[in-house]
């Protein structure tokens, strides 16, 4: 078992040897304010004066730029909502604020009080390797053996053959749960309409769209990362967790 100076510079000693520095630095916010602000030009200027390494890939940068948001005025946006003449009192209702909270795990979820027995740990490796399954066939039979439940995480949710197993399980009275990042969700919308299918009809299944961190410069700009995560659990008991592409 890893001590706590393995797991955590926290309070610790920074001459122990097992000392881990922590992994923020001010430097590398002010250089992202700096390219939000004054492009790729002052993000450089910024890392030569501050002696910092580029520690952004293109990838990254390019996101950051695409990414950025203005911050806008709420009272524009929410008085067209207002009758003529009225004031911002308690009792006004704003449509854009939900009444209720988006519904939690109203499907249902196994409840495990017992222990299944000792964890098995499978590598699978994209091409397969001769006489074992490949990362999708194993996917897609977890999730054809599903009983109870099944959660899908994805960054991008985009192969037919999948999505056309999940309505399958919702169709056989198994939970399904699909959680997308926000900024590739378009990419699962388009796949379900050129597959024609209505989500809204399928009682067992529930889709939502989650962001990563909010970051914030000081200016007021800010930008959203993404959640970039891959997995798939099926009834509490199997997780698959990787990428097939």
């Amino acid at each position: 078992m890893a001590h706590r100076s393995q797991c955590s510079s926290g309070g610790e000693n920074p001459l122990d040897p097992n000392y881990l520095p922590p992994h923020y630095r001010e430097e590398y916010r002010l250089s992202i304010d700096a390219l939000i602000e004054e492009d790729l030009d002052g993000y450089y200027q910024f890392l030569q004066k501050a002696d910092v390494v580029d520690f952004l890939s293109s990838p990254e940068i390019q996101f950051i730029q695409n990414s950025v948001q203005v911050p806008q005025q709420s009272y524009s946006h929410e008085q067209q909502y207002l009758e003529p003449g009225g004031d911002d009192s308690s009792d006004t209702y704003w449509p854009l604020h939900s009444d209720l909270d988006a519904p939690g795990l109203d499907l249902g979820w196994p409840q495990l009080h017992s222990f299944i027995g000792p964890t098995e740990v499978t590598t699978l490796v994209n091409p397969p390797e001769p006489e074992m399954p490949s990362i999708k066939e194993q996917a897609r039979r977890l999730i054809k053996n599903a009983q109870q439940v099944i959660g899908v995480v994805m960054d991008m949710f985009t192969d037919v053959d999948m999505f056309a197993d999940i309505l399958d399980a919702a169709m056989r009275n198994v939970a399904v749960y699909v959680i997308l990042d926000k900024e590739n969700a378009h990419h699962f919308v388009k796949m379900v309409s050129n597959c024609r299918v209505n989500l809204q009809s399928i009682q067992l299944l529930r889709v939502r769209t989650v962001s990563g961190i909010t970051y914030h410069c000081r200016s007021g700009k800010s930008f959203k990362g993404q959640m970039m995560d891959r997995f798939l659990l099926t009834d509490c008991r199997a997780v698959l967790s990787g990428n097939y592409r």
